[in-house]
């Protein structure tokens, strides 16, 4: 029987099989594995790099906000509407002046060395704590009305300041009312971390009299230290700050005396000096670029080589105050 040669065409040889060698396979594994380590280790460095970035551009707007904060509040101290005259004594019309019987109002400012405002006995604390407070007082433009947001009639809490019991023949009278805000530092806050560590720091506070009664609210988290100097005149015409002083002490503006133009040294506190040291609230640190620890200067001039994974910074600025910036003094 003979074959079509046609059909014997159709059939195709079997080709011969050949897989990887054992070197093969294993110098394969080993590049892939370089590669995946390789991807790795660039992403945990750029994840590194964005954390400790974002945490510096958190703590840049801690630090401008507080700052911020402090300042808008410190420029206003012993403010008067100049149309108004000053119920407690006509002929100084227009003057700043204490609507209370509280000393830490005598003036548009005054300080708390380390320690927290008491507001059950308007003065600074016996107890002492991190951080300093500053007391800033004015009074409101009552032509906005004593509900508005506009003419300063409300604290730093956001609370209508005709809440005080010192504004109510004031508002009746349709008089400017009495503002007082205070600065400080809180207690350690514990916060959990995105990373879910926890976190121990101190926030910005502020109390105003538009709740007296109400405790201290936090204003922004990571403020780890507040150092308030009050920059003072000689006086009898001088304006610029002869030194910047704490608030109480043997070296403090309380210690110096009356010049010879009747001037309290509190009415001749022309500039304040805010030092704020803010923390991240992450693990992002950063060693320097010989592997050292990175050190810092805080607020009170020492140098502190920080022992926990946390950026640490601090920021000064000075604020002109404003209404004490004349020759006879405002208040």
């Amino acid at each position: 029987m003979r074959m079509n040669s046609n059909n014997m065409s159709l059939v195709r040889p079997i080709s011969r099989q050949r897989g990887l060698t054992l070197v093969e396979l294993m110098v394969g594994l080993v590049i892939g594995i370089v590669i995946s380590l390789a991807a790795s280790a660039l992403y945990l460095a750029t994840r590194e790099s964005s954390r400790a970035a974002q945490g510096h551009t958190d703590i840049n707007e801690t630090g401008k906000i507080a700052l911020d904060m402090i300042g808008r509040e410190l420029q206003k101290a012993g403010f008067y509407p100049a149309q108004f005259t000053t119920p407690s004594d006509v002929a100084h019309s227009g003057r700043y002046y204490n609507p209370t019987t509280y000393a830490a109002f005598t003036y548009g400012l005054s300080g708390c060395d380390d320690k927290a405002y008491d507001p059950a006995t308007h003065a600074c604390s016996s107890t002492t704590t991190t951080g300093d407070t500053v007391i800033i007082s004015y009074f409101s433009s009552p032509e906005f009305g004593t509900s508005s947001l506009l003419g300063n009639t409300n604290d730093c809490n956001r609370q209508a300041v005709s809440g005080d019991s010192v504004n109510t023949p004031l508002a009746a009278a349709s008089m400017p009312l009495f503002v007082s805000n205070r600065f400080g530092l809180s207690g350690l806050v514990t916060y959990t971390a995105p990373d879910g560590s926890t976190v121990s720091t101190r926030n910005l506070t502020c109390q105003g009299n538009g709740a007296d009664s109400t405790a201290p609210q936090s204003m922004i988290q990571g403020v780890d230290d507040l150092v308030i100097r009050y920059g003072v005149s000689a006086g009898n015409g001088v304006q610029s700050p002869t030194a910047f002083r704490p608030a109480t002490g043997a070296s403090g503006v309380t210690s110096l005396s009356t010049t010879s133009d009747g001037l309290n040294p509190w009415q001749r506190v022309t500039a304040v000096s805010v030092c704020i040291e803010v923390r991240s609230m992450d693990n992002n640190r950063l060693e320097d670029k010989s592997g050292s620890e990175r050190t810092y200067v805080n607020c009170r001039g020492s140098t502190i080589t920080p022992t926990d994974k946390y950026l640490h910074k601090v920021f000064t600025r000075v604020f002109a105050v404003r209404n004490n910036l004349n020759a006879v003094g405002t208040f």
